[in-house]
């Protein structure tokens, strides 16, 4: 059962009260709209505001966290008319970092330097020792430049940088350097709540319209409840997952500030046991199975329970002014 247009407006309605009540308590991770679940099932003909908490709190427990702080309020059972739903997770971003061994990674496909780039490969700022994933191929839509579109926290990834800052494939974890460099930081899109950004190719390497493993994006489209996706990200390569939250906002951590990120989809694995995302992932593009647009940028994702994080890719593509290259 896909919600209506009435029903949508009345969720919105609900999630505006869920976020301003709730969003901000030390707890809350992230608020969304969608699937509950009960007995470790997600309940498809069912709809309810998702609160998801570091820890869920009851009895003394939750007296306990109120009054040290640690929480500001007890959700209740409902909000405008939706049932609630409390989840217990922790999110973070989906970069690999330099706290982590680098170890040859010759086999690996999506490590190696590649000519022509193409999305689900490794990358990374100049500066940062780490590696995350190439999303794809973007155009600015007044000069028509290609670019890459990727996270924040990939292609920016520190407070300080500015616009001409280079991009190497593959990333430094994976051994790239300065001479591998292919793009340059042109803008990001955080000041509208959104873990993006883009760097204009610089000519050295061609990068195509194609995503490893699983061909071209054939075009742009919106994520909708129990949609089938999947993706093509540099640590756990291409996985399948199923979007069970839309609306979503969430709180995660960017060098030391804590920011909002708009316009969240929350994606679990169509099984369970499957493993739908991991540190290195980000930047990944999610698509629609069935017609393969790209719906959402990989961003995030938590271990318990497995899920990932994206953002609406037709908000992130406006929020940069940039069209997907088909």
């Amino acid at each position: 059962m896909q919600p209506d247009a009435v029903t949508m407006g009345c969720a919105r309605r609900a999630l505006r009260k869920a976020t301003g009540d709730h969003l901000y308590d030390p707890n809350v991770t992230l608020i969304d709209f969608g699937r509950p679940r009960r007995g470790g099932r997600i309940m498809c003909e069912e709809l309810a505001v998702r609160v998801h908490v570091r820890r869920k709190l009851a009895g003394y427990a939750l007296e306990s966290a109120l009054l040290r702080g640690t929480t500001t309020a007890s959700i209740p059972r409902a909000i405008e008319g939706f049932p609630t739903d409390v989840i217990e997770a922790t999110y973070r971003t989906h970069l690999w970092p330099w706290a982590y061994a680098w170890r040859p990674t010759s086999r690996n496909a999506r490590a190696r330097r590649a000519d022509p780039l193409r999305g689900g490969i490794s990358i990374s700022d100049e500066y940062h020792n780490a590696y995350a994933t190439l999303g794809g191929l973007v155009a600015d839509r007044a000069s028509g430049a290609e670019m890459i579109l990727s996270n924040w926290h990939v292609l920016v990834a520190a407070w300080r940088a500015r616009a001409g800052q280079r991009i190497v494939q593959p990333g430094r974890l994976d051994g790239g350097t300065a001479a591998d460099a292919v793009a340059a930081l042109t803008r990001d899109a955080m000041a509208a709540n959104l873990d993006a950004a883009v760097a204009a190719l610089t000519g050295r390497r061609e990068l195509l319209n194609d995503q490893l493993q699983l061909g071209p994006v054939r075009g742009v489209g919106s994520a909708d409840l129990d949609m089938r996706t999947v993706k093509s990200g540099r640590r756990t390569a291409v996985t399948h997952g199923a979007v069970v939250g839309i609306e979503g906002e969430a709180k995660l951590t960017y060098g030391g500030i804590q920011r909002v990120i708009k316009r969240v989809v929350t994606i679990e694995p169509p099984a369970a046991g499957s493993e739908v995302s991991a540190g290195g992932d980000s930047g990944s593009w999610w698509l629609d199975v069935g017609s393969r647009r790209a719906v959402g940028l990989h961003f995030a994702g938590s271990d318990a329970p497995e899920t990932a994080l994206a953002m609406d890719m037709p908000a992130v593509l406006n929020a940069l002014k940039v069209a997907v290259v088909v």
